[in-house]
């Protein structure tokens, strides 16, 4: 049942009043935009037929014509080459080179200024100094570990001259890193092993380069063939250093390695062997030394393969856990030693 007075009151009649202009407007809308849109098509039709117009009569060429008329081609080339041999092209080019010359010294300039003032340093303080009781324990283990090492070292000199290698100093860096900063990721197993195998492989192939004289830095013998044997040594040095840092595999005891195996002809493969037995021997001793302590944990990983690399991370089942020290706390998030 329907209400008239309801279907017959002000409100109901406004409304119905509303939607009937409303939809009469769109119609209307839609009527004058239809014809804007054929006047438009219209005007378009007749632009086209004024261009065809004008073709027909000659009166502009196509571009098949420019492409085919000889002497049109000729005097465009001819003001090609007027260009290029003016004053005004010559004077451009200086102008640009002169511009970008500008531009380069001024940012030479910017660089020596913001270096000049980086020779002033930072107020970052300096590491801090360690307990009696430390420095004794790493007195200690620094003690025990080398002379282990040098007793090996000359036991196999003495018992096969191939395989001799008397490269103390490498080592005696190798355990600053290991017991002075023990935490330092420059000297886990991992980078000890990785790094001193680079700057071997790096001495042993530029060792094959020809070595042409024993001149100083500049000089160059041109009598003789080859590099001279200072610059294969620099080379040696420089690119095991850069491919410790492009690899990840820092250890800076082991870029003396490159240097030894570049210049010293008694270096052989066969001496890489007593090198990673001695390497062997001082992680050895390092982790049954270091690990008494209660404030020192080595290493701290041996392969590494858990660290963030482009974006990925390597988890492994098998890796090894981090032991917690026994004096150890949680507060906060944080492990604190008490």
């Amino acid at each position: 049942n329907v209400d008239l007075t309801l279907l017959r009151s002000s409100m109901n009649e406004g409304f119905l009043i509303g939607s009937t202009d409303l939809i009469g407007s769109l119609i209307g809308y839609r009527k004058n935009r239809e014809e804007c849109a054929a006047m438009r098509r219209q005007m378009f039709i007749s632009a086209i037929q004024k261009v065809r117009k004008e073709f027909r009569r000659n009166r502009v060429q196509t571009f098949m014509d420019l492409a085919t008329d000889r002497e049109t081609l000729d005097l465009l080339a001819r003001k090609q080459r007027e260009e290029a041999q003016s004053p005004l092209e010559q004077e451009h080019v200086v102008t640009w080179v002169k511009k970008h010359v500008v531009k380069l010294g001024k940012k030479m300039l910017k660089r020596m200024n913001n270096s000049r003032k980086k020779w002033k340093g930072t107020d970052v303080e300096g590491p801090p100094v360690q307990s009696f009781r430390e420095s004794a324990f790493v007195l200690f283990g620094v003690f025990f570990t080398m002379l282990t090492v040098l007793k090996v070292q000359n036991a196999i000199s003495n018992a096969d001259k191939t395989f001799a290698f008397k490269g103390g100093g490498t080592w005696a860096g190798t355990l600053c890193v290991i017991f002075a900063l023990t935490p330092a990721p420059v000297g886990q197993p991992r980078q000890i092993f990785a790094a001193q195998l680079w700057n071997v492989l790096v001495g042993l192939v530029l060792r094959r380069i020809p070595t042409g004289s024993q001149q100083d830095f500049m000089a160059w013998d041109s009598a003789s063939f080859g590099l001279p044997l200072i610059w294969k040594e620099s080379l040696a040095v420089a690119i095991g250093v850069a491919g410790q840092a492009k690899l990840g595999i820092l250890h800076p005891p082991a870029a003396g390695l490159s240097y030894m195996f570049v210049s010293k002809e008694e270096l052989s493969w066969a001496t890489i062997s007593t090198l990673y037995l001695l390497d062997v021997i001082v992680v050895a001793l390092s982790v049954l030394i270091l690990n008494l302590s209660e404030a020192k944990q080595y290493p701290l990983f041996w392969f590494g393969f858990e660290w963030e690399n482009t974006g990925r991370n390597w988890h492994l089942p098998w890796r090894r856990k981090l032991v917690p020290l026994e004096n150890s706390v949680v507060n906060n998030g944080d492990d604190r030693n008490v």
